[in-house]
C-alpha cells in the first residue's frame, strides 16, 4: 500500500442539473484510460438533515488504466469525500499543517513519538500526564487519554512503520470508556490525523497533518508547535 500523491486530468461534462436535487455529469481520466463514466449526486431533505446519495456508474470501462482505477479505490476515494471532506468543509473543520526538520534517524524519530515512555514525554504541550493504550498497528483501536481518564478514541487507519501513520478519530472518552456519538462528536467524528517522516540530507523531516473544529484551533495552533519542538530537542539529545 502506498499514501503518496499523485495528480490525474479529470474530463467532466454536465448531463443534469437540478437545483437542490441532482447534479450529474460524465467522469472521464483522458490521459490514463478510454473509458467513460457517470457520476450522479442526489440530495433529498428530511426535516433538517440532507440525505447525499452519491452514484458513479461505468467504472468498469477504466480497466485499461490499471489497478489505480479499481472500483476498490474509487469507493475509498468517494467515501473521504462525502463523508469527510464535504462534511469538514460544511463544519467549519480545518486541515493544519506542521512541519519540523529533526537531526535523527526516521527510526529514532518514530520510536520516540510511538513508545509509550517518550510518547508522555513530547506531547505534554498538551496535556502533562497524557499517554495512549493500544497498539500502533493498522486496523487497531487506539485511546489516547489525559491522567482523568478522559480522551479519545481512534482507529489506526493506515500505518507504515518509520514512515506514515493516519488516525481517524472516532469519539470521546470517559473512563476509559468509549463513549456514544453524541451531537457534537457526530460533527468531527472520522476526522484525520497524519504523521509523515520522510529523509532529506541525512535528516527527517516531520509533517504533521490534523482536522481541526474551529473550537480548538487556537489551542492546536498554540500547542502542536511546541510539540513537535520538544520531539526534536528528545530526538537530537
Amino acid at each position: 500500500e502506498s499514501c503518496e500523491s499523485k495528480t490525474y486530468l479529470h474530463k467532466c461534462k454536465f448531463l443534469q442539473i437540478i437545483p437542490n436535487k441532482l447534479i450529474e455529469y460524465t467522469w472521464e481520466h483522458p490521459t490514463h484510460s478510454t473509458g467513460t463514466s457517470v457520476v450522479k449526486w442526489e440530495f433529498e431533505a428530511i426535516e433538517d438533515i440532507c440525505k447525499i446519495t452519491l452514484t458513479h456508474s461505468g467504472i468498469e470501462t477504466f480497466a485499461d488504466a490499471g489497478e489505480n482505477f479499481s472500483e476498490a479505490n474509487f469507493e475509498m476515494g468517494w467515501k473521504a469525500i462525502v463523508g469527510n471532506l464535504l462534511r469538514n468543509y460544511l463544519y467549519g473543520i480545518e486541515k493544519l499543517t506542521y512541519e519540523i526538520e529533526i537531526n535523527a534517524t526516521k527510526e529514532k524519530v518514530w520510536n520516540i513519538m510511538w513508545n509509550k515512555k517518550s510518547y508522555s514525554g513530547w506531547t505534554e504541550p498538551f496535556c502533562a500526564g497524557t499517554f495512549y493504550e493500544g497498539e500502533m498497528k493498522q486496523g487497531n483501536r487506539i485511546h489516547f487519554l489525559a491522567p482523568s481518564y478522559e480522551g479519545m478514541y481512534s482507529d489506526v487507519q493506515f500505518c507504515k512503520e518509520n514512515e506514515v501513520i493516519i488516525f481517524k478519530h472516532i469519539g470521546m472518552l470517559k473512563d476509559k470508556i468509549e463513549l456514544p456519538l453524541d451531537a457534537e462528536s457526530e460533527k468531527w467524528t472520522g476526522c484525520f490525523e497524519t504523521y509523515k517522516l520522510s529523509t532529506i540530507n541525512n535528516k527527517t523531516i516531520l509533517k504533521v497533518e490534523v482536522d481541526v473544529v474551529a473550537d480548538y484551533k487556537t489551542y492546536m495552533q498554540k500547542s502542536f508547535p511546541l510539540a513537535i519542538q520538544k520531539l526534536k530537542e528528545m530526538a537530537e539529545n
